[in-house]
């Protein structure tokens, strides 16, 4: 029946319609927790996160391991597992490098530094840029400073002094476009970059890396 608050009488059917649809609204959420309780229930189905840690060696069983196998490994199975674990740490540019020194010749490589107001070295704007990803025809050799730097740091590579004989190289790979921008970078006014030049070449290391790993002896 109309009343004056209501004179078309729609209140009745409002309310009705909301309980119904607070009704669908509740039966919906029940069905989807139902939904997600069976889920989480099932074997295998819970997340990651809701799954305890699982248990780990602690440092002192690692070094203890390492220890009992080291009482057993010979010389040739150490020298092995060494070179295996070298040669998964490494690109595949990285290897290339490695070859094309391999016979034992050096490249030409050059750090970059900006000068400090009396002259001296400053910060290293690129470090261990070399000729060698142009000459081991590289797929990124942009990234050739990079991939040296890490070859160094594995023990693969060493520096060695400028070679006074290899002129046409140096001027080769400071034409170089990367290069140049660092030289740019590095450039403060009427301060020019500060140019390191040294070489490059295979460690007795890397050597014995190559050799092995090409005789087919790992």
């Amino acid at each position: 029946m109309a009343s004056l608050f209501d004179p078309l009488g729609l209140l009745p059917r409002g309310v009705a319609a909301a309980k119904a649809g607070i009704r669908v609204a509740g039966w919906t959420e029940q069905q989807a927790m139902r939904l997600l309780s069976s889920r989480l229930a099932a074997p295998g189905a819970a997340p990651r996160e809701l799954e305890g840690p699982r248990p780990t060696a602690s440092l002192d069983q690692k070094m203890q391991s390492l220890l009992d196998r080291a009482l057993d490994q010979s010389t040739g199975g150490g020298q092995s597992e060494l070179f295996h674990r070298l040669i998964d740490q490494l690109v595949p540019d990285e290897a290339r490098i490695i070859s094309a020194l391999s016979d034992g010749s050096a490249s030409p490589l050059v750090t970059i530094r900006a000068r400090t107001a009396t002259g001296g070295p400053g910060k290293v704007q690129l470090a261990n840029a070399s000729l060698v990803g142009r000459t081991a025809n590289l797929a990124l050799p942009a990234m050739t400073a990079t991939y040296v730097s890490h070859l160094l740091s594995l023990g693969l590579l060493e520096r060695g002094p400028e070679d006074t004989s290899m002129k046409q190289d140096y001027e080769i790979l400071m034409a170089e476009t990367y290069i140049l921008k660092a030289i740019k970078a590095a450039s403060r006014g009427p301060l020019p970059a500060r140019i390191d030049k040294r070489t490059v070449r295979v460690t007795p290391l890397g050597r014995s890396l190559w050799e092995a790993a090409t005789g087919g002896r790992l």
